[in-house]
């Protein structure tokens, strides 16, 4: 009988409670071992369980008031589901008119591990109100980092959060105050203030960076990032960055930056002012989709338009371009090809940072090729291809070029002695329309020029398996013999006398007699991954007064977790290297290390100049999951110096990590003296500090995916 008065109470309570929340259009729905009812009045005790909205409540007790639709939660009170949130409470209060929930002393958690401790919550709809509250995503029992804030304010919708008087301790030791605080508690992109850059140079003092983040939409966001150098200058980067269709993405920076007049003195600068503007596009796929299958495109932008080299040094981060040198390039390329043709669309523009202005430097606008692949030609083994090029070399001052190539390759190829001997025998055109102009007198405005080289090629390819490994064994012998050429009106060596402006221009001529032994090996184990290669190379040249060329041997090794590289050029002419790499790597899950030599010298019977000599040595090691160092360096043996080096470390728990390193680096600068440029050393250190899963004192936030429309 006491089980069927209890069911028949708790189906009562919960009806009328059904009853009375459908008629203020909220949807509630409470369940108890023990229900009792006194006028307007339920109370529910023992195994309460609540239903409101979108969240699953278990209390102690429940009393619910009819009149003023309040909802009283007691006892060990768990609310889950809202917001994907989760509350612990020992009182709750609920107003189901309103929507309005109060919290005594709440632990607010949500999908991201993130907690918060507060003596006074308040949530109207998706608001929610904090007094005097702590938060962290540590250990609840001995947190290591935490932050502790008079107020604040969350909405559960956007999942965004601010605190106001905030303090942040490590352990129980405080390291950072604000007055104001917003952060997103999400791993989505939102808009806000990113953490501050800051540094620390002994020329240009105090350095602070905040950057500013706008998450327009999903697609595309906005970042400023004004900058401060108290002894230098004050400056503003400015980013925009797109993805316009799920195969291309883009982004635009402008900057601008005015040095102090005693820094110009103290430096010995030319320009006070420094701006520039970078653009990148790429895309794989821009028109092809109205075409059929067989057909492809692609578009790549690269543009960098800037007015001095400090532009891209005064950068806390970059975007990719071809260096920080003093000869900026920018680059537009276009293709479109199929299974027989392909067509491109090239342009480069440069700037010389080292001149005062850019009207004598040469510029690539534009360059337009169509190649047919190769083809037969009447039977299968003689196959032909065509390439057709087109280049327009424009300044304001000097001489220009327009030029038209055209290249026709011709080669038969047969086999012999059941395919272990291979020959081929070729036919190389070529063609050549060049047109001059510009502002400085010229007796010749044009040239022409034919050549036709004849080629020989003995070849094997040979393959053999052995105890479970795979033999390679790639001999060759081939032979160039220049042919005829045509010039006209002139032949080149008199027109480049005549005319000395176009000779950097472009060049033509036939190549040099040759004879070519090439050896190429490889081996490889039953999983046909690569053991050993070796690429062997020697040319001779019977008309030159030292026939023979510098022997070339390159080979690699990979044994376990090593592998063994070196690339070395013999000169037989001087008995002495001429270039030479050489590296070995080890690779572990735990630990890596790469050491390296690099040699380089221009033999003449004069002198000898080495132009590069260096070590270098490259390695990480991870002690355990949390600690790991990582380092690096150049050595130059010829200065016995080391100009370029770094040296850093991590550590991580699971809130919190940290990052730390030292760095060396060279870098260019202009003087007041036009054409000559000074290179700096300049000496690093960075700490990053991060606070799991949503914050970090770095602003490598920056890199934060954003998705197609």
């Amino acid at each position: 009988m006491y089980k069927f008065n209890s069911l028949l109470a708790t189906c009562a309570f919960s009806s009328t409670l059904l009853f009375a929340t459908n008629v203020e259009k909220a949807n509630i729905e409470v369940t108890a071992k023990h229900v009792e009812g006194s006028g307007s009045t339920l109370i529910a005790k023992d195994g309460v369980v609540v239903y409101y909205r979108d969240s699953i409540i278990h209390a102690d007790s429940a009393v619910y008031d009819k009149q003023k639709h309040q909802l009283v939660l007691d006892g060990h009170v768990e609310m889950i589901g809202y917001q994907d949130t989760k509350e612990q409470t020992s009182h709750m209060e609920i107003n189901t008119q309103t929507d309005t929930i109060a919290f005594k002393e709440l632990f607010f958690t949500n999908e991201n591990d993130i907690w918060l401790l507060s003596n006074d919550a308040k949530r109207v709809k998706s608001i929610y109100t904090f007094g005097e509250s702590m938060l962290s995503s540590c250990d609840i029992n001995d947190p290591l980092w935490k932050m502790h804030f008079s107020s604040s304010v969350y909405d559960g919708e956007q999942k965004y959060m601010k605190l106001y008087n905030t303090s942040v301790y490590f352990g129980d030791v405080p390291v950072f105050y604000t007055p104001y605080l917003a952060f997103s508690t999400d791993n989505k992109r939102s808009s806000g203030l990113l953490f501050p850059l800051l540094g620390y140079t002994e020329d240009e003092g105090f350095v602070y960076e905040q950057p500013i983040f706008w998450a327009i939409n999903k697609s595309m966001d906005l970042e400023f990032n004004p900058q401060i150098r108290t002894d230098r200058s004050i400056g503003m980067y400015g980013t925009f960055r797109f993805v316009d269709t799920d195969h291309s993405q883009g982004s635009l920076r402008v900057g601008y930056f005015r040095d102090k007049d005693a820094y110009l003195q103290k430096h010995n600068l030319t320009e006070d002012e420094h701006y520039g503007l970078e653009f990148l596009y790429d895309s794989s796929q821009v028109i092809s989709q109205h075409f059929s299958d067989e057909y492809s495109d692609g578009l790549y932008a690269n543009i960098t338009l800037l007015n001095d080299i400090e532009y891209l040094n005064l950068q806390k981060t970059h975007l990719r371009h071809f260096g920080q040198v003093p000869l900026q390039e920018s680059r537009v390329n276009y293709f479109l090809q199929n299974d027989d043709w392909y067509g491109g669309f090239n342009a480069k523009y440069f700037i010389d940072t080292r001149l005062p202005d850019n009207d004598s430097t040469l510029q690539v606008l534009p360059a337009l090729q169509a190649h047919k692949f190769l083809k037969s030609l009447f039977v299968d083994n003689l196959t032909y291809s065509i390439d057709v090029q087109t280049k327009n070399l424009d300044r304001r001052k000097g001489t220009t070029l327009n030029q038209v190539e055209f290249r026709v390759p011709i080669e038969f190829t047969a086999s012999f002695m059941d395919d272990y001997l291979n020959i081929s025998l070729g036919e190389y055109l070529y063609f050549g329309r060049f047109n001059f102009d510009g502002d400085q007198p010229l007796y010749h405005d044009y040239f022409q020029y034919y050549s036709n080289v004849h080629n020989a090629k003995l070849f094997s390819d040979l393959t053999g398996k052995f105890n479970g490994y795979t033999h390679v064994l790639q001999p060759s012998v081939s032979y160039i013999l220049p042919g005829t050429e045509s010039q006209d009106p002139l032949n080149f060596n008199e027109l480049i006398s005549d005319q000395p402006q176009v000779k950097d221009l472009f060049s033509v001529g036939l190549p040099e007699e040759q004879v070519r032994f090439s050896l190429n090996q490889y081996l490889y184990d039953d999983a046909m991954k690569l053991i050993f290669f070796q690429r062997l190379s020697q040319s001779y040249y019977p008309d030159r007064e030292y026939e023979m060329a510098d022997l070339n041997n390159e080979m690699g090794y990979n044994w376990g977790n090593w592998s063994f590289y070196n690339n070395v050029y013999y000169s037989f002419e001087f008995n002495k290297v001429s270039e030479a790499s050489s590296s070995i790597r080890y690779k572990e899950k735990e630990y890596r290390f790469t050491l390296g030599h690099t040699y380089k010298q221009n033999l003449s019977k004069d002198a000898s100049v080495v132009t590069a000599n260096d070590i270098s040595f490259d390695f990480s090691y991870a002690y355990n999951e949390r600690f790991a160092i990582n380092g690096g360096l150049i050595y130059n043996l010829e200065d016995e110096s080391s100009k370029l080096w770094r040296f850093g470390g991590s550590y991580t728990r699971d809130c919190w990590s940290i990052g730390a390193s030292v760095s060396a680096d060279v870098r260019p600068r202009p003087t007041s003296t036009p054409g000559v440029f000074d290179y700096t050393q300049e000496y690093g250190f960075l700490v990053q500090l991060n606070f799991i899963p949503f914050a970090s004192f770095n602003s490598a936030q920056l890199d934060t995916l954003i998705t197609a429309p």
